[in-house]
């Protein structure tokens, strides 16, 4: 199974782009990738462009589509994979390979994704039987992903609490503090 590493956003709220936020001496994608390839034989990145990627010698993906949407990067990777895909999002600087690996133990069609609090579909298993529904909503320009999990009935593995902060994303300069060990 290969890993895919959604790196397509334009990191609006956060002010630059956050994937290549050092944090000590890794950018947040450098972490995410550390991570996936302790876990995936294959790693490859789904982004918009290649170019600011190339120093990371990853195979990258081009969603090939003009909408910013992480259910566009879904669709690319699903349309690419030669059998089940793990979807991970480029944006989590404390993912824990032993949750990877919690998801896959307990991965069923058509997807499987994380569940704290709220749902996380950017961290899960997705089968090729998931695919004509995620090209449904593409085609009808319905992103939420929420609403896709829910039309796929997909299963919710629920995260332990010793494991849920690797889920934490960075989205706002406001999420140093958490990811840095400020808070929940």
């Amino acid at each position: 199974m290969r890993c895919y590493v959604l790196a397509g956003g334009r990191s609006r709220r956060f002010g630059t782009d956050k994937l290549f936020y050092r944090l000590g001496n890794e950018t947040v994608l450098e972490r995410v990738v550390k991570v996936a390839r302790q876990v995936f034989p294959e790693v490859i990145l789904v982004a918009k462009e290649e170019e600011k990627f190339k120093p990371l010698g990853l195979p990258v993906l081009l969603d090939g589509l003009p909408v910013q949407a992480s259910l566009v990067g879904l669709y690319a990777a699903l349309r690419h994979a030669e059998g089940p895909a793990f979807v991970l999002s480029g944006d989590l600087p404390l993912i824990k390979k032993e949750l990877l690996e919690l998801l896959l133990k307990r991965a069923d069609e058509p997807a499987t994704v994380a569940e704290t609090d709220r749902l996380h579909p950017l961290v899960g298993v997705y089968y090729p039987s998931a695919l004509p529904e995620v090209e449904r909503a593409v085609k009808e320009g319905d992103y939420r992903l929420t609403e896709l999990l829910r039309r796929l009935g997909a299963k919710r593995v629920r995260v332990p609490k010793e494991l849920s902060r690797s889920l934490l994303n960075l989205n706002r300069p406001e999420d140093l503090k958490l990811i840095n060990g400020g808070g929940p």
